[in-house]
């Protein structure tokens, strides 16, 4: 997917670019999870920064150290009987495009309701201030 010409990746880190932090839960526990560091793009390539970066990924945990950069969506398993019914991708397109098309710095958007977005039940979502 990544060689393909019908796809324009600018940057993709996967797990060998993590590296571990610390967080607490709301109950006051903490847990230890791996973050993907957004800012070794930003500081090497100023053109890309959090008003135009999206990081999709299924774990929100993820997200800890570029919060307002992230869009949450359902885990894929192929092997699952339902992955043939499988849209999220289909919806994440159509979101990403209408976000482009949109022309705002994405600072200003809340990821949370992509889905909403898609449906057609909402308009892209201004961010609380």
């Amino acid at each position: 997917m990544l060689t393909h010409p019908g796809y324009k990746f600018c940057f993709v880190l996967d797990k060998m670019s993590m590296f571990t932090v610390k967080s607490i839960k709301s109950g006051g526990s903490s847990v230890v999870h791996h973050v993907k560091p957004l800012q070794i793009i930003w500081s090497k390539f100023p053109r890309w920064g959090s008003h135009n970066t999206v990081h999709i990924d299924d774990l929100s945990r993820n997200f800890a150290l570029n919060l307002t950069s992230g869009l949450k969506i359902k885990a894929y398993h192929r092997k699952k009987s339902k992955a043939s019914r499988d849209t999220e991708l289909l919806g994440l397109s159509k979101y990403l495009v209408d976000l482009v098309e949109a022309n705002v710095s994405f600072d200003e958007v809340d990821f949370d309701s992509w889905q909403e977005v898609v449906s057609g039940k909402m308009t892209l979502v201004k961010r609380k201030p």
